[in-house]
C-alpha cells in the first residue's frame, strides 16, 4: 500500500504562498524545445535563458523508461543541438541547471524521418445508463467517430447508484477478456455519472487539514492490481467536507499515490453533473459537449494554433506551475505562438487550441483567471484547458471550476489540474492522444519516466503518481484532425465478390487507407492503400462488410512530421456467397476450435474433423498456408509472423472459420 502522511507535511507549501528574491522566471524552468526543420541530422533549439550556467541533453528511444547519461553537455549560451541520427523515434530531455542550483525541464518526442500513424486499439465507452435514451443519437455519433478513427469500441451502461466494486470488476473482465487480442485494452471512457472512486489521505493543494483526505480517484479503474486497494488504514476525518474524510471500512480506499504500480489504461471523464450554474440539466451539458467533440473531429472548428498563458503565480521555490504550459505547448506550435495574456480576454477574442492558467484558488475559481459564472457567460475559444490552483483540482463538487470549459461553449474539450504534478503534452505534437499523455501523468514519478536523475533538494513536480490525477474529458481527443474523403461509395462486379470503390479526393492527402471490419462497433484492419480516389476491393467477406477509407496525410508540428489519418469515410458493402468468406460471423456452418490460441509455432483443431481441409488467410485474404487431411488435435506446425488470421476449415461439404492470433 503507498501511503505516505510524512512526505506529504513536510514537503508541500500552500499553494496560495508565493516565494520571491529568486531572478528566474518561470519560463526559466520551462525548457521551451522545438525542433528546427524536418530534415537529418535532427536539431533542437530553445529560448535564451540568461540565469543559465549550461544544459544537459538526454535521449532515449521510444518505450525506454531509462535515460541514461546524457548525450551532450550545452554552455549557457547555446539556444540547440544537433543530433546526428537518420532513423528512428526518439524522445529527448533537455535539462537546463540555473544559477540558483534549480533545474529547468524540456521534452520532445521526434521522429528522424517522418513518424508511423498512431494506430488506436480498443475502448470501452462506460456510459451513465440515464443517457441511453436521451442521447442515443449523439452516443451513436460519438461512436461512429471512435470506429472512424480506428478504435474498436465495446460499451457498457453503469447505473449511478451502482458500487465502485462492481464497475471495477467489469472493466477488469473486459481486460482480461482482450488483454492479449491483436487490439488490446488501451482506453477507458467515463461518458456522464459513472460512480466516482475515492482514495488516499492527501492535500496536493497544501490545504490542510480542511482539504486533506480522499480525493476523486479514477485511475482506481485503470490500475488491474485489485490487492493494493485496501480500506482499512486511512483514518483521517478533519476535512470540511464529508466526502473527503476518509475512515476505515466507509468505501474509499487507503492508496495515495500508485508507484511501484501503474495504471493499464487511458482514461478520460465527461462527467456535468452538480453543475447548476450553467442553468441546465446534466443531459443537456452532455449533449452540447458531445455535438462539440463531433465538430472538432470533423473539422467543423478549426482553431488556430496559438496559446495563451496566464501565470498569477510565482516561481513557487522551483515548482513554478506554469511551465507546464510552456514546455507542452512549445513542442506543439512553437514558442513563438505562445502569448503571455489574459486568458479569458485572449479566447473570447481568437480562438486557441491552448490554453494554461493559475492562480489562487477555490473550488469555483482561481485568482486571475475568473470563475465557473465566467464559462456561463463567456465565449470560450479554447480546445485543450490546463488549469491550476487551490481546491478545485477536487473536481467532484458543485460548480467545479475544472469542469467547467467542458460545459461552455463554444469548444473546450479537456480540462487537465497540471501544476502538482506537471501534465507533460509533448507526445500529442506526433499524433498521441490526450489519453495517452493522461496515463504518462498518472505514471509518472521522477527518476523513472520524464526525470533522468534524482535531483537533490528539488523535485520537478510535487505529488507525482498521486491518485487525484484524473482527465476531464474525451480520451481519444487528438491534437489536431484532417479532412475527411466525401461520397464514399462501391459499385459491385455481377456476384458481388469484387468492388470498386470510389471517393472525391481530399486536398493535401498524401494517399488513402482502406479498413474493414465485420462488425459496426470496430475500427478494422487496413486491408488496401491506393494513391488515387479509387481502389479495387477482391478480398470481401460474404455479408456486410463495414470499410472506412481515410485520408493519409503528413502533419507538421513544432516536433517534426509524422503521418497521420482522417477519420473514416464510411462505406458498407455486401459480399457474395461466392465471396472469400473468411470470418466465421458472417458464414459457419461448423464450429471450429483451436488450441492453443493465442499461438507461436503450432496449433491443434478440436471437434469432430477428419480429412479437412485447412488454409490460413491473413487479414487482406491472402492465402499463406494450406494443409490437407487434418485430423482433430493434429499438431499442426507453422511459421506465421505476427499477426492475426483466419482459418478456413473444409470438410465433405461443411465449411467453418475461425480467428487465430499468432504471437
Amino acid at each position: 500500500m503507498q501511503h505516505n502522511y510524512k512526505l506529504s507535511t513536510c514537503l508541500f507549501l500552500f499553494i496560495c504562498l508565493s516565494v520571491t528574491g529568486f531572478s528566474q522566471t518561470v519560463k526559466s524552468y520551462a525548457v521551451m524545445v522545438k525542433r528546427e526543420g524536418t530534415s537529418t541530422p535532427v536539431k533542437l533549439v530553445w529560448d535564451k535563458d540568461n540565469t543559465t550556467n549550461s544544459y544537459n541533453v538526454y535521449r532515449r528511444t521510444l518505450g525506454q523508461l531509462a535515460w541514461g547519461s546524457s548525450i551532450a553537455t550545452k554552455a549557457a549560451s547555446d539556444t540547440f543541438y544537433i543530433d546526428n541520427v537518420t532513423s528512428g523515434t526518439y524522445e529527448y530531455y533537455v535539462q537546463r541547471n540555473l544559477s540558483n542550483g534549480q533545474r529547468g525541464h524540456g521534452y520532445l518526442l521526434t521522429t528522424a524521418g517522418v513518424a508511423d500513424a498512431v494506430k488506436a486499439n480498443r475502448m470501452l465507452l462506460a456510459i451513465d445508463a440515464s443517457y441511453v435514451q436521451p442521447l442515443s443519437t449523439e452516443i451513436n455519433q460519438l461512436v461512429k467517430d471512435l470506429v472512424a478513427d480506428g478504435w474498436f469500441v465495446d460499451t457498457i451502461h453503469i447505473k449511478r447508484d451502482a458500487s465502485v466494486y462492481s464497475v471495477k470488476q467489469r472493466i477488469a473482465a473486459w481486460y482480461n477478456t482482450y488483454k492479449n487480442d491483436l487490439h488490446k485494452p488501451q482506453q477507458l471512457y467515463l461518458l456522464g455519472r459513472i460512480p466516482v472512486p475515492y482514495s488516499g489521505v492527501i492535500f496536493p493543494d497544501g490545504h490542510t487539514p480542511d482539504h486533506k483526505g480522499a480525493w476523486p480517484a479514477d485511475v482506481y479503474y485503470g490500475v488491474m492490481n485489485e490487492q493494493i486497494w485496501t480500506d482499512n488504514v486511512a483514518n483521517f476525518d478533519s476535512a470540511s467536507q464529508a466526502r473527503n474524510r476518509n475512515i476505515p471500512g466507509d468505501g474509499k480506499f487507503d492508496v495515495d499515490y500508485l508507484f511501484p504500480d501503474s495504471s493499464s489504461l487511458e482514461i478520460g471523464r465527461v462527467d456535468l453533473t452538480n453543475m447548476p450554474a450553467f442553468g441546465q440539466s446534466d443531459t443537456q451539458l452532455v449533449k452540447s459537449y458531445l455535438n462539440r467533440a463531433h465538430d472538432f473531429k470533423t473539422r467543423v472548428f478549426v482553431p488556430n494554433r496559438k496559446a495563451v498563458v496566464d501565470n498569477n503565480f510565482g516561481v513557487m521555490n522551483g515548482e513554478a506551475f506554469a511551465s507546464s504550459g510552456y514546455r507542452s505547448f512549445s513542442t506543439m506550435i512553437g514558442s513563438e505562438n505562445i502569448l503571455d495574456a489574459d486568458l479569458l480576454t485572449s479566447i473570447k477574442q481568437t480562438s486557441h487550441l491552448l490554453a494554461y492558467g493559475c492562480g489562487g484558488g477555490s473550488y469555483t475559481s482561481a485568482s486571475g483567471i475568473g470563475t465557473t459564472s465566467n464559462f456561463v457567460s463567456d465565449s470560450i475559444n479554447a480546445v485543450y484547458m490546463m488549469l491550476f490552483g487551490s481546491y478545485f483540482g477536487d473536481w467532484d463538487n458543485n460548480n467545479n471550476f475544472l469542469r467547467a470549459p467542458l460545459c461552455s461553449k463554444p469548444m473546450s474539450l479537456a480540462s487537465m489540474w497540471s501544476g502538482r504534478p506537471h501534465w507533460n503534452l509533448h507526445a500529442m505534437s506526433m499524433g498521441h492522444t490526450i489519453g495517452h499523455c493522461a496515463k504518462l501523468a498518472q505514471n509518472n514519478v521522477d527518476g523513472r519516466l520524464l526525470t533522468p536523475v534524482t535531483l537533490s533538494g528539488y523535485f520537478s513536480s510535487f505529488f507525482p503518481s498521486y491518485v487525484h490525477v484524473s482527465l476531464m474529458g474525451d480520451p481519444s481527443l487528438r491534437l489536431f484532425y484532417n479532412a475527411i474523403p466525401q461520397n464514399a461509395s462501391a459499385t459491385p462486379n455481377t456476384d458481388s465478390t469484387t468492388f470498386n470503390l470510389t471517393w472525391d479526393a481530399v486536398p493535401g492527402a498524401v494517399g488513402y487507407q482502406i479498413f474493414r471490419s465485420l462488425s459496426p462497433m470496430y475500427g478494422g484492419d487496413a486491408i488496401a492503400s491506393s494513391n488515387t480516389n479509387s481502389v479495387s476491393i477482391s478480398n470481401v467477406f460474404p455479408g456486410v462488410n463495414y470499410m472506412h477509407v481515410r485520408a493519409l496525410f503528413v502533419e507538421t508540428s513544432a516536433s517534426g512530421q509524422y503521418n497521420q489519418l482522417s477519420l473514416g469515410a464510411a462505406v458498407n458493402l455486401t459480399g457474395g456467397v461466392s465471396a472469400v468468406g473468411l470470418m466465421g460471423q458472417s458464414i459457419q456452418k461448423m464450429d471450429v476450435e483451436i488450441y492453443p490460441n493465442p499461438s507461436t509455432n503450432y496449433f491443434t483443431i478440436g471437434g469432430g474433423i477428419k480429412k479437412a481441409q485447412l488454409q490460413v488467410f491473413d487479414i487482406t485474404g491472402k492465402l499463406v498456408f494450406e494443409q490437407q487431411h487434418i485430423n482433430a488435435f493434429q499438431a499442426i506446425q507453422h511459421n506465421l509472423q505476427t499477426g492475426v488470421y483466419i482459418i478456413k476449415l473444409t470438410q465433405t461439404g461443411k465449411v467453418g472459420y475461425k480467428k487465430l492470433l499468432v504471437e
